[in-house]
């Protein structure tokens, strides 16, 4: 189940950061493209390192 769900979430970020590729590449660097890339690398960080530590559970 974790690893179908680090695919998904790797699909929705790549998503993400495609659109941000080309709207890049359409209008140019501005404040908000790197805003968009700080925010997708965050949450890239924040969600791969929670779902590849994994919680210790307490059965």
């Amino acid at each position: 189940m974790r690893i179908t769900l680090l695919i998904v979430v790797f699909l929705f970020l790549l998503a993400f950061f495609a659109g941000t590729v080309v709207t890049i590449a359409r209008e140019g660097l501005n404040v908000l493209s790197v805003l968009s890339v700080l925010l997708i690398a965050l949450m890239a960080v924040g969600i791969f390192g929670a779902l590849a530590s994994g919680a210790d559970r307490d059965e």
